[in-house]
C-alpha cells in the first residue's frame, strides 16, 4: 500500500469520524445536517480514492475514478451550502447561487460515467492508472471549484470582517481549515493536464478536520466538546477490553492449549471477577485521565458547581452569597467587570453589588430580553442573531450595541420558578477571548443556583426585618408600658407625699385650732391666751392653701408673668435685712452675707413679686437646714446676657437618695421633717416654674449629707432678649 492510498484512507477516517461527531451532537441542526452532508462527500471521495490508488486492473481503476467524481462533484455544492447555512446568509444572490450550484452539480453527476467527462484511465511517471478529464472536465472545474468554492470563501471572507467576538474566530478556523482541504485537493488537478506534478497534498486535506475540530473544541463551533469527551472514555474503554481480551487468548493457548480447555473453563471463572474489578476501576482512571488532562475545563467546571452548591448550603446571609456567588464567577471566567441587579419592590431592577461603574446602569431592555427569550443575553450571540434575521432586529441591535459600549459581555438572569428576580452583568474576559459553550452552561448552572440561594436570603433577611421590626414594637410597648409604670409610681409616690402634706399641713393645724377652741369653751383656756395659737394654725393653713394655688397657677408649659426691669440686687439686700431680724436666725446665730461682686450687678428683666418668692423661700431654706455657720449670696454675669443668682448654705447637704426628688411636687428630703416639720413640699417645685417662666434654670450642688449645698438660678439681663 503506497503513500497516496494511506493519505486517502487517513482522509476517509477522519472525515467520517467529524461526521459522526456532529452526527450524535445534534441531528436537528440545519446547519450541522449541511456539515454532515459534506463531511459525507469527502468520505465517499477519499475511499474511492483508497479503493483506486489499490486497483490491479484498469477496468477496476475507471470505475474508482468515476465513483469519486461524484463525491468530488458534490464536495463543492455541499460546502457551499454549510457555509451560507451557517453565517445564516438569506440574500437573492446567495439563494440564486445556491440554486446555480445544485443545477450545475447534478448535471455534472449525470456525465459522472460518460467520456465527456472522463475519457479513461492510462499510465504516467507517477501512477498505473492515472484519470484522462473529458471536454466537461475543464468546465467542471471552474464552475464547481472556482466559482461555488470561491463564492463560499469570499461569503467567509466578508463576514469575517464584519463580524467580532465568537463568530468572527469561528469564521477564522473555518476559512483556515477550508484553504488546508481544498489547497490539498488541487494538487490533484495537475496531472490530469499532464503537468508532472503528483498530489504531495492529498495528505494535508485531513488537516481540515483537525482545525474545525479545534475550533468546535475551543469556540463552539456545532458545540462538540461534551460529546468528545465521551466518545474519548467510550474509545478508552474499548481498547482497554480488547487488549485484555487478546491477552487472555494468547495467555490461554499459551499455558492450556486453547480456549475451550477445560483448564481455560477453569480458569475464567476465577479470572471473570477480576475483570469485573479490572474494569471499573480502569473506566473510573479513564473518566479521571478525560477530566483532568484531556477535557480540563469540563472538569474544573464540575468542580466549580459542586464547591459553590456546598457553600451556598452553609450560609444564609446575603452578602454572604453575594459575595461566594461574585468572587466564584470572577474567578472561574476571568472576568474584569461584575455586578448585581435585584429586583425592588416597584419592580424595577437596582444596583445591589459590584463594580462602581456598573452603578446607575439601567437595565431594562436587558430585562425585557432574557424574559422574552428565557435566556442569557450574550453580546456575540445577539451580533449572530442580528446578522441573521432573528427576532426582533431593531431591539437585538439596540440591545448589541448597548452591551458593546457599556463592555458588557453576558447579561445573566436569576430566575426562581417562572420569575425573574434579578440579574449578573459580566464583562468581557480579561483574555479578549470570547465565552465558550462551557461558559455558559456553567453560567446557566451557577445562576439558577444563584438564584435560589439569593431568593432565599432575601427571604430570610425579610424575616429578619420583620421579626426586629417586631421587637422594636414590642420593646416600644414594653418602654411605653415600663414609663407608664414609672410615671404611675412617681404618682402614687406623689399621692403618698400629698396625703402627708394634706394630714401634717392641714390636719395637724386645724386639730391644734379645734382643741384649743374647745379648751376656750370649758374654760381651761382664755381667749388671749388661746387666740395666738390659733392664729398661727390659721397662719399656717393658709401658707398651705397659697402654695397650692400656686403651683396650680404655675402648671403647664408656660405660665402667666408680669414681666418688668427689676434691680435684683436691691431686693436681695431687703430680703437679707428682713430675714437677718428672725429669732431663728438670731438664735441658730447665723450670718446672711453678699459676696461682693467684681462687677456692676445688671437690672434684670422678669416677674419681681414672684422672683422675690424664690429668693425668699430659698433664702428660707437655707435657714430652716442649716445649725450654725453663714448663708452667702453671690452674683455671675454668664455670657453678658444672663445674670446667676446663688444662695450658699453650710447646712445639712443633700443626700444621694434626695437627688431624683428635688424640684418634685409635695417632694421633701428624707430626713426634712425631722429637721422642719412644717413644709409642703412645693416650694422647690414652685421655685422651679417660675424662674423657668422667666426663660432661665434653676438647679442645686451639694457633695453630700452634712456638705451644705448650692442653690442658683439664672435670670435675662435687661435689654436683651
Amino acid at each position: 500500500m503506497d503513500f497516496y492510498a494511506v493519505s486517502a484512507l487517513i482522509n476517509a477516517s477522519t472525515s467520517l469520524m467529524l461526521g459522526l461527531f456532529v452526527f450524535f451532537k445534534d441531528r436537528k441542526s440545519k446547519t450541522n445536517n449541511a456539515f454532515i452532508l459534506m463531511t459525507a462527500s469527502v468520505f465517499f471521495w477519499s475511499i474511492c480514492y483508497f479503493f483506486w490508488q489499490v486497483s490491479t486492473d484498469d477496468f477496476a481503476a475507471l470505475a474508482f475514478v468515476r465513483l469519486l467524481s461524484i463525491g468530488s462533484t458534490l464536495i463543492p455544492i455541499l460546502y457551499l451550502n454549510w457555509v451560507l447555512s451557517f453565517l445564516g446568509v438569506k440574500d437573492k444572490g446567495s439563494e440564486n447561487m445556491l440554486i446555480f450550484g445544485y443545477g450545475i452539480s447534478l448535471f455534472f453527476l449525470f456525465f459522472a460515467f460518460s467520456p465527456d467527462f472522463i475519457k479513461g484511465v492510462e499510465g504516467n511517471d507517477f501512477f498505473t492508472y492515472w484519470p484522462v478529464p473529458g471536454f466537461l472536465y475543464s468546465t467542471y472545474l471552474v464552475l464547481s471549484y472556482a466559482l461555488l468554492v470561491g463564492y463560499g470563501i469570499y461569503q467567509l471572507i466578508n463576514n469575517y470582517y464584519k463580524t467580532t467576538g465568537l463568530v468572527h474566530y469561528q469564521i477564522k478556523y473555518i476559512l483556515i481549515g477550508s484553504l488546508f482541504g481544498f489547497i490539498g485537493g488541487l494538487t490533484n488537478f495537475f496531472l490530469w493536464y499532464g503537468i508532472p506534478i503528483p498530489p504531495f497534498g492529498n495528505i494535508v486535506v485531513s488537516l481540515y478536520v483537525f482545525i474545525l475540530f479545534y475550533a468546535m473544541m475551543k469556540y463552539r463551533l456545532m458545540d462538540m466538546r461534551v460529546i468528545a469527551r465521551q466518545l474519548f472514555i467510550y474509545f478508552g474503554i474499548s481498547v482497554l477490553t480488547y487488549a485484555f481480551f487478546y491477552a487472555l487468548i494468547i495467555f490461554y493457548d499459551t499455558f492450556f492449549g486453547g480456549v475451550f480447555t477445560l483448564g481455560s473453563y477453569m480458569f475464567g471463572v476465577l479470572v471473570a471477577p477480576l475483570f469485573v474489578m479490572l474494569f471499573y476501576n480502569a473506566s473510573k482512571s479513564i473518566h479521571q485521565l478525560a477530566n483532568k488532562y484531556f477535557f480540563t475545563s469540563l472538569y474544573n467546571y464540575q468542580e466549580t458547581i459542586s464547591k459553590l452548591a456546598e457553600d451556598l448550603t452553609s450560609h444564609i446571609e446575603l452578602k454572604t452569597i453575594v459575595r461566594l456567588i461574585m468572587t466564584t464567577i470572577t474567578e472561574t471566567m476571568n472576568v474584569g467587570t461584575i455586578g448585581l441587579f435585584l429586583i425592588n419592590k416597584d419592580g424595577g431592577y437596582e444596583f445591589f453589588k459590584g463594580d462602581k461603574g456598573l452603578k446607575g446602569l439601567i437595565v431594562d431592555d436587558v430585562v425585557d430580553y432574557c424574559r422574552k427569550n428565557k435566556e442569557p443575553a450574550v453580546a456575540d450571540e445577539l451580533q449572530y442573531h442580528y446578522e441573521r434575521n432573528m427576532g426582533n432586529n431593531e431591539a437585538i441591535l439596540k440591545l448589541y450595541c448597548w452591551m458593546k459600549d457599556k463592555k458588557i459581555g453576558i447579561c445573566l438572569p436569576l430566575v426562581v420558578g417562572k420569575k425573574m428576580t434579578g440579574l449578573i452583568v459580566l464583562g468581557e474576559k480579561n483574555s479578549r477571548n470570547p465565552y465558550t459553550k462551557e461558559d455558559l452552561e456553567l453560567l446557566v448552572v451557577l445562576s439558577k443556583q444563584a438564584g435560589i440561594a439569593i431568593e432565599n436570603a432575601r427571604q430570610y433577611e425579610q424575616i429578619q426585618d420583620f421579626g426586629k421590626m417586631l421587637q422594636s414594637k414590642v420593646d416600644e410597648q414594653v418602654k411605653d408600658i415600663k414609663e407608664k409604670n414609672e410615671h404611675l409610681q412617681e404618682l402614687l409616690i406623689m399621692r403618698s407625699d400629698f396625703l402627708k402634706v394634706i394630714s401634717h399641713q392641714l390636719n395637724t393645724p386645724l386639730s391644734i385650732i379645734r382643741g384649743y377652741l374647745s379648751m376656750m369653751k370649758e374654760g381651761d383656756y382664755k381667749a388671749e391666751e388661746a387666740l395666738p395659737v390659733i392664729e398661727m394654725g390659721m397662719y399656717r393653713i393658709i401658707n398651705t392653701v397659697n402654695d397650692f394655688c400656686e403651683a396650680y397657677k404655675l402648671e403647664g408649659e408656660n405660665p402667666v408673668m408680669s414681666f418688668q426691669k427689676t434691680n435684683i440686687e436691691g431686693m436681695v439686700k431687703e430680703i437679707i435685712k428682713e430675714k437677718s431680724g428672725m429669732g431663728e436666725v438670731k438664735d441658730k446665730k447665723l450670718k446672711i452675707l453678699i459676696k461682693k461682686p467684681g462687677f456692676r450687678v445688671p437690672t434684670v428683666y422678669c416677674d419681681p413679686e414672684r422672683i422675690k418668692r424664690v429668693l425668699e423661700s430659698l433664702i428660707d431654706n437655707a435657714i430652716v437646714y442649716t445649725e450654725k455657720g453663714f448663708i452667702e449670696i453671690s452674683y455671675e454675669v454668664i455670657g453678658k446676657s444672663m445674670l446667676k443668682i446663688s444662695i450658699m448654705d453650710t447646712g445639712c447637704g443633700i443626700s444621694l437618695a434626695d437627688k431624683d426628688r428635688m424640684f418634685q411636687k409635695f417632694s421633701r428630703g428624707i430626713k426634712a421633717p425631722s429637721i422642719h416639720q412644717n413644709g409642703s413640699g412645693l416650694g422647690l417645685y414652685i421655685a422651679k416654674k417660675i424662674i423657668e417662666g422667666n426663660g432661665g434654670e434653676i438647679w442645686y450642688e451639694s457633695e453630700g449629707e452634712g456638705m451644705g449645698s448650692i442653690f442658683s438660678f439664672t435670670l435675662k439681663v435687661a435689654g436683651k432678649d
